[in-house]
C-alpha cells in the first residue's frame, strides 16, 4: 500500500511540475503575442477591386441543412465571387473516413475539383487542414491521401507544403483576387499552443466587406482592429468561427469541457466568459452588421442563439449546403432562417 501512495504522489507531483511548466510558457507566449501585436504595423491596402455577389456554401461545419451531409467539429467553405472561388479551409475528417466529410458533402452538392481555383488555409489546426497527421506535417488534405491540385493557387498563414505545388504564406495582408483579399495572420497563444490565423476580406459593391473566419482565435476586437488599418473601414458582414465555447464546447474529455479550457482564452485558469463574449457581441452590434454567420463547430448552442437574437435579420444559421449570399445593391442578401430551431 506504502508503495502504491508513493507511485501516486508522484505522479500528482509530476502532474503539477508539468501543469505550472505549461502555464509558465503560456504565459510566455501570451506576452510574446502582445508584443508582435502592438509592434507590427500592417501595410495598408487601397483599392482591391469589388464584386458584385457573394456566396458562402459550408461544405463542413457542426450543423447541416437536410440529411445525407455529414457534420463534424471542423470548417471547409467554398466562397465564390464574380471571378474567383475560393476553398477556404479543409475539413477536419477526425475519423479518417474515405471519403473525408469534405468530399463527401462535395460529391453530395455536385461539387468538383474544378469548382474552386484557390484555396485559403485559416490556420494549421488539424479540424480546417484536414487532419492532425496533416498538421503534423505542415500541409494539409481533402482527404485521406492528397489530391492532384494541379493549376490551384494556395495561401496558406504559416510556411506549409503540398505535392506539386507552391503555396504562398501569406503572412501579411495580401490581395487574392478581384474584391478578395486575407488580413493577414495575427498571432495568439493558446493552452495548446502557438497559433497565426489569417481571415478573408472580401469586398462586395455597394454593401461594404464582409469578413470570412476560420476560427477566430484572433479574437474580435483584433479582427475589428486589422481590419480597420488595413481596408480603411470596418466590416459590414462576418461569417465563419469566432470559438465561443460557453458554457462548454464541442467536445469533453471525461467530462472537462477541454475545448473551453485548452483552446480559448489565456488557458484553463482564464478560459472565455459570457461576459466577453457579450462585449465582443456589443462590438459587433455597433457596427451595424447586415450579414452575420456563426459557426457551430467551435461555439456553443447557448451563444449561437445569443447571436441569433442580438443580429436578428442580419443572422444566417451556417449549415452544411445551404448557401449565405450578399449581392450588390441591385440584389439582396439571402433570406433568414425560417425557424430559430437547430438542424443536424
Amino acid at each position: 500500500m506504502a508503495v502504491l501512495l508513493g507511485i501516486v504522489l508522484l505522479l500528482v507531483v509530476a502532474a503539477a511540475g508539468a501543469f505550472a511548466f505549461a502555464q509558465i510558457r503560456l504565459a510566455r507566449g501570451i506576452e510574446a503575442a502582445d508584443r508582435a501585436w502592438r509592434e507590427y504595423q500592417p501595410t495598408p491596402i487601397g483599392d482591391f477591386g469589388s464584386t458584385q455577389s457573394l456566396s458562402i456554401l459550408p461544405l463542413v461545419d457542426w450543423y447541416a441543412s437536410g440529411p445525407g451531409l455529414e457534420t463534424e467539429a471542423g470548417v471547409s467553405y467554398l466562397v465564390k465571387t464574380d471571378r474567383s472561388a475560393i476553398l477556404f479551409d479543409v475539413g477536419f475528417n477526425r475519423q479518417g473516413r474515405d471519403p473525408s466529410p469534405l468530399l463527401h458533402n462535395m460529391r453530395a452538392l455536385g461539387i468538383g475539383m474544378d469548382d474552386f481555383d484557390t484555396i485559403v488555409i485559416s490556420h494549421s489546426h488539424a479540424d480546417h487542414v484536414g487532419g492532425i497527421r496533416w498538421e503534423r506535417r505542415r500541409t494539409f488534405s481533402l482527404g485521406n491521401a492528397q489530391l492532384d491540385l494541379t493549376g490551384k493557387r494556395v495561401f496558406t498563414p504559416v510556411p506549409m507544403t503540398y505535392p506539386g505545388l507552391l503555396p504562398v504564406h501569406a503572412k501579411d495582408p495580401t490581395v487574392i483576387a478581384e474584391g478578395v483579399a486575407t488580413t493577414g495572420t495575427i498571432p495568439r497563444q493558446l493552452f495548446i499552443g502557438w497559433v497565426e490565423e489569417q481571415a478573408l476580406v472580401v469586398k462586395v459593391a455597394g454593401r461594404g466587406l464582409v469578413l470570412i473566419v476560420g476560427c477566430g482565435h484572433q479574437t474580435v476586437p483584433k479582427l475589428l482592429s486589422r481590419t480597420k488599418a488595413v481596408f480603411s473601414e470596418s466590416p459590414r458582414g462576418l461569417v465563419g468561427g469566432l470559438h465561443y465555447p460557453v458554457p462548454k464546447g464541442r467536445a469533453a474529455v471525461l467530462g472537462l469541457p477541454v475545448q473551453k479550457l485548452l483552446a480559448s482564452g489565456d488557458g484553463p485558469l482564464h478560459p472565455v466568459t459570457q461576459q466577453e463574449v457579450s462585449i465582443h457581441t456589443d462590438m459587433l452590434r455597433e457596427l451595424d452588421l447586415e450579414l452575420v454567420g456563426l459557426s457551430g463547430h467551435d461555439s456553443s448552442d447557448e451563444v449561437i442563439q445569443q447571436f441569433r437574437t442580438a443580429f436578428g435579420s442580419a443572422y444566417r444559421d451556417v449549415r452544411v449546403g445551404e448557401p449565405i449570399v450578399l449581392a450588390g445593391p441591385a440584389g439582396a442578401a439571402s433570406p433568414g432562417p425560417s425557424s430559430g430551431e437547430l438542424g443536424r
